[in-house]
């Protein structure tokens, strides 16, 4: 009789299958198996959830990136990714916030429109830092939470900026527009 394990979807179903068993027995071991089927399934479902809006928001660093002239650009747009590493997205968020910011900035300078402030720098950093502050117990909670309002206000300023230069209506409502060559709009793409 083989005794390993084997980690396809016939080695899942059988784990599975055994912490049912022992479920439906009452024993000691099935309650062990349903406390880590619980947490398990709650990680799961806390990781997608949070992978999701990720993962829209990493589409959107990465295409304000490719809205960017290439020569104005101080970070590729693909190395967005790297911010779904555990551990390292804590610093290499602050690298997406300073590029994409600093990109957007000189984009818009070298079109001539000085009217969009720091591009949502300030919002950013301050994100990250708040993101780095959820692991400090006791503030976690309240830094997470700050987190994901500054989180969501800078994905909007960023997603504003970027249609701004896609639609060459650079500077908002009202304010100087930059008109677009026939090819701006696919460089970079």
């Amino acid at each position: 009789m083989n005794h390993h394990m084997t980690w396809g979807p016939q080695g899942m179903h059988a784990m599975m299958h055994g912490l049912f068993a022992g479920m439906l027995a009452g024993t000691a071991v099935g309650m062990v198996g349903y406390i880590l089927f619980f947490v398990f399934a709650c990680i799961l479902l806390f990781s997608a959830i949070w992978l999701i809006p990720l993962i829209f928001y990493l589409i959107t660093m990465q295409s304000a990136l490719q809205a960017v002239q290439p020569d104005r650009r101080s970070l590729t747009p693909g190395l967005v990714w790297l911010n779904l590493i555990p551990i390292f997205n804590l610093v290499w968020n602050f690298f997406i916030v300073s590029h994409v910011s600093h990109s957007l900035r000189r984009e818009f300078a070298s079109r001539g429109v000085t009217n969009v402030g720091d591009c949502g720098y300030g919002l950013g950093i301050a994100m990250s830092v708040l993101v780095v502050c959820t692991v400090v117990p006791f503030l976690g909670w309240i830094s997470w939470i700050a987190s994901v309002v500054l989180w969501i206000l800078f994905w909007v300023k960023v997603a504003d900026l970027k249609n701004q230069l896609l639609l060459g209506t650079a500077g908002g409502a009202g304010g100087p527009t930059a008109p677009l060559s026939p090819g701006a709009l696919t460089a970079g793409l």
